[in-house]
């Protein structure tokens, strides 16, 4: 009785456990008992306990035996993301209002392919979790998915498996004679593409064309979009059927690998900094310190501040938006791609501010000297820098001496 009350509350905390993650689980029980003539097991049983009690005779052993098994639904597979973009690149009058039409209709299309389409507010969202807030930023990225460059970039910052492409090449209409009525056949041309997220590689491609015939003389006037809008339906139903058949076949990048990727950066100011350590001696911690110290370089991956140059950071291994700035230095800023081992030498030019304040790099140059002489005299380090073939060191002649007691 002790033993099936057990199996009756064991099964019931299982159940619940796995009721209260949001999967419904059977359990299955199956018990059955010993044959203590045939079980090597309870025959060992009943001569253990015989050896311990010599004044007794054991007359009898039993067990029960359950086997428990716990059935749980299979995990269902997580239906891919797409991102979809539309360019229009005709120039027929009211088109462009066209482009969120055109991607509305294949998203209907595409949801019921069992693909997940991020709408606009959550595009938005990821252009902006990744600062890139400035409208020429935004047409630089996207009009760098249409010529190859940025697919990866963009699928990393809105977290899609794939990226769609969908270009409305030509639109257009010409006059025909049926018998003796006169006929205008409008036309449309079409381009999608499709690119995994993990290499940027297509994963689908077509481009298509249909005519409408329509009876009479078109005179150039609003009823063309509605004849347009009617080929954008034909595309959408066509294209989306296809999609349907195919799509289970895409390739799938890889799941996102969670081992970060070890990199480098230095810039032109740290070598600055590097250089007049020749007259300095003190311990590699120190120059450490002082080159970050001195240098102010600032290093920023997707928007957020990593650290200071010369510097090793890590991030996860794809391609990110490096931005490298220092006060009176030009903000340096690019799309990188970071994997493991890289090493980014960022040159650094000076602001227009900065040419105003120092005239020339070599004055800018000058004036990190004195900065980084004065920063480690106060760690109690003498320096002497030999300055002789500098062109502008302001005032203070052609040699920097610089000793713990020189400046209060």
């Amino acid at each position: 009785m002790t033993v099936k009350t057990c199996v009756r509350a064991v099964g019931c905390l299982v159940l619940t456990a796995f009721a209260s993650s949001g999967l419904w689980a059977q359990v299955v029980t199956e018990a059955e008992k010993l044959d203590p003539n045939a079980s090597a097991e309870l025959k060992a049983f009943k001569a253990k306990v015989q050896a311990a009690n010599p004044g007794m005779e054991v007359v009898a052993v039993e067990a029960d035996v359950v086997k428990r098994a716990v059935l749980a639904p299979l995990p269902q597979p997580v239906n891919p993301k797409i991102a979809i973009f539309v360019k229009n690149q005709t120039r027929v009058a009211g088109m462009d209002d066209e482009v969120d039409g055109v991607r509305d209709r294949i998203s209907a299309e595409l949801a019921g392919a069992g693909l997940i389409v991020l709408d606009k507010a959550e595009i938005a969202d990821g252009f902006n979790r990744f600062k890139i807030t400035t409208a020429e930023e935004r047409s630089g990225l996207v009009e760098g998915i249409f010529t190859g460059g940025s697919t990866v970039r963009v699928a990393q910052m809105l977290g899609c498996d794939y990226i769609m492409l969908v270009s409305i090449i030509g639109a257009s209409h010409t006059s025909r004679t049926a018998g003796d009525k006169p006929v205008t056949i409008f036309t449309l041309r079409m381009s999608t593409k499709v690119n995994e997220a993990a290499q940027g590689s297509s994963v689908y491609g077509s481009n298509w064309t249909n005519k409408l015939p329509v009876p009479g003389q078109y005179t150039d006037g609003g009823d063309a979009l509605n004849y347009y809008n009617d080929l954008f339906d034909q595309w959408a139903t066509a294209t989306g059927e296809e999609i349907a058949q195919k799509a289970p076949t895409w390739r799938r990048g890889p799941a996102a690998d969670t081992t970060l990727a070890e990199f480098s950066v230095s810039t032109t100011v740290d070598e600055l900094i590097q250089g007049l350590e020749g007259g300095v001696r003190a311990p590699n911690e120190l120059l450490d310190e002082m080159r970050r110290l001195v240098g102010g370089v600032t290093v920023e991956i997707d928007g957020a501040t990593v650290g200071s140059s010369p510097g090793t950071f890590k991030a996860t291994p794809g391609l990110h938006q490096m931005r490298v700035t220092r006060q009176w230095m030009q903000p340096w800023q690019q799309t990188v791609n970071i994997q493991p081992g890289a090493t980014f030498r960022v040159a650094l030019e000076l602001s227009d501010a900065g040419l105003q304040r120092y005239r020339s790099l070599e004055g800018f140059r000058a004036a990190v000297a004195i900065g980084y002489a004065e920063a480690v005299m106060r760690k109690g380090v003498k320096i002497n820098f030999d300055t002789s073939a500098w062109r502008d060191v302001g005032n203070r002649g052609g040699e920097i001496n610089v000793q713990q007691n020189a400046v209060q």
